[in-house]
């Protein structure tokens, strides 16, 4: 099951593979630089209300830090080659050469956008207790580390993701930040497999344009959905991580859910499988993760990046005026 997806999946990556060369990556990164100047406020709101530090990219960090763009074309090309190796294995040790990939992807895409204190995550952010049973496994979302950074970065670029403690509103066109009442970790920031198989990003949608429509922004111009597309890639990459620590550590357990031994089992192989879809072609062709990321870098290149309210689609204030 996890070596049968579409000979073509590996196609994904060729519109984003000219990065993996240092030239076209600090072009475009130069680009994204410029295009959330204007919107430099927003990520200092949302430092404040979730109390820590993220700072837009400013060329002369870039001039000072030379490295930050050799080492995030290292991430990508590591991504490429994980995958690469992931789809030629076995499907005992698959998942874990598959979440690596994306691991390393997600670095790529938090480094090129924002600059962090400390400049690097310590951890992956998300912490799994295992168990010999798939019904006893649960995973714990870290306040900090790689994941939480994750979270960050789509926030503050306006995805409203059921895994980020605060949603991006628009109030007199500018971008403010509330509790999320649909927080899916909720107090514990415990999720167990059950949980996020049973989460439905498109319902998650549905009950947030029933309650914030007026408010949402709009990211149309540069995401093909800014709600249930991020959700399903961070519900799949959660769901990966998963199956990379079962893997890694519980292999005898990792036979029998790949064998289907009972529903939950089933289930679980299934959706974590489907996982790499998200990833990379998406359910329907062209939404996956990389493709999306390669639609917002595209949409910066052509200077297309504007954030507008979702109700009447004007453009939010800009933190220059």
């Amino acid at each position: 099951m996890w070596l049968s997806l579409p000979e073509d999946a590996s196609q994904s990556w060729f519109s984003i593979e000219p990065l993996t060369y240092l030239y076209p990556y600090k072009t475009i990164q130069g680009k994204i630089v410029e295009a959330l100047a204007p919107y430099s406020s927003i990520a200092e709101s949302y430092s404040k209300v979730a109390g820590k530090s993220v700072e837009p990219l400013t060329k002369e960090y870039l001039e000072e830090q030379s490295e930050v763009p050799e080492q995030n074309v290292a991430l990508l090309k590591n991504a490429i080659e994980l995958w690469k190796t992931a789809t030629k294995t076995t499907d005992a040790i698959a998942p874990i050469l598959s979440h690596y990939s994306w691991h390393c992807f997600n670095s790529f895409f938090v480094y090129t956008f924002f600059k962090w204190k400390p400049q690097h995550s310590k951890s992956h952010g998300i912490i799994v207790k295992l168990d010999d049973e798939l019904s006893e496994i649960k995973i714990r979302i870290s306040r900090s580390g790689l994941f939480q950074r994750l979270v960050d970065t789509w926030t503050i670029i306006g995805a409203s993701l059921a895994f980020s403690r605060f949603l991006p509103i628009v109030k007199n066109h500018t971008v403010e930040f509330i509790p999320n009442e649909g927080y899916l970790p909720g107090e514990s920031d415990e999720l167990s497999p059950e949980k996020l198989m049973r989460f439905k990003p498109e319902e998650y949608e549905k009950s947030l344009y029933a309650t914030h429509r007026k408010d949402l922004l709009s990211c149309s111009s540069f995401m093909a959905n800014s709600v249930s597309l991020p959700n399903t890639c961070f519900r799949s990459y959660l769901l990966l991580f998963i199956a990379s620590s079962i893997a890694r550590y519980r292999p005898v357990l990792w036979k029998t859910i790949l064998s289907g031994r009972g529903e939950l089992e089933s289930s679980f192989a299934l959706d974590s499988s489907e996982a790499l879809l998200n990833y990379t072609l998406g359910r329907h062709r062209g939404q996956g993760l990389i493709d999306q990321v390669t639609r917002i870098l595209k949409t910066i290149e052509e200077g297309q990046f504007v954030l507008r309210k979702s109700v009447d689609q004007k453009p939010i204030e800009h933190s220059s005026r």
